[in-house]
């Protein structure tokens, strides 16, 4: 059984290959230099130095996905869920730089972060009930005003 650095490398590492072959435009690169080969030939380097350019990788993408509608997040995210990958709106939760802000601030500011935020309350991924409650409020309250 993998533990669990092992297994969120795994999940990860599923993810990026997924959202590469969509979304990434790495025609022109030669074969080695595509984003999962990159990475396996840092793993054959060093795990640690793979982790931390994946890690990277994973946050580039959600950065750049942040300009997805909600009905394009929910769609990748379906079809992620139907293959096992972990989804956009769960990665977005972990590592998104604005979705950590908008938790901190405790307010939605615009349309884009109330779409990060019910996409996040609505992917399916488990989140305690307090984070629950907020997201919920959060978006109440942004709905209202």
């Amino acid at each position: 059984m993998q533990d669990e650095p092992e297994l969120e490398y795994a999940k990860m590492k599923e993810f990026l290959s997924f959202y590469a072959e969509r979304f990434l435009k790495a025609e022109g690169l030669p074969p080695n230099k595509q984003p999962i080969a990159s990475l396996e030939a840092l793993e054959k380097k060093s795990m640690k130095l793979a982790f931390n350019g994946l890690r990277q990788a994973i946050n580039d993408c959600v950065e750049m996905s942040l300009h997805f509608d909600h009905a394009e997040v929910e769609k990748l995210d379906s079809q992620l869920r139907s293959r096992g990958i972990i989804t956009l709106s769960e990665l977005r939760r972990r590592y998104s730089k604005s979705y950590a802000k908008i938790m901190k601030r405790g307010q939605i500011k615009n349309e884009t972060e109330y779409y990060l935020v019910l996409n996040v309350l609505h992917d399916p991924t488990e989140k305690t009930p307090e984070e629950r409650k907020l997201l919920e409020e959060l978006i109440s309250d942004y709905e209202a005003a």
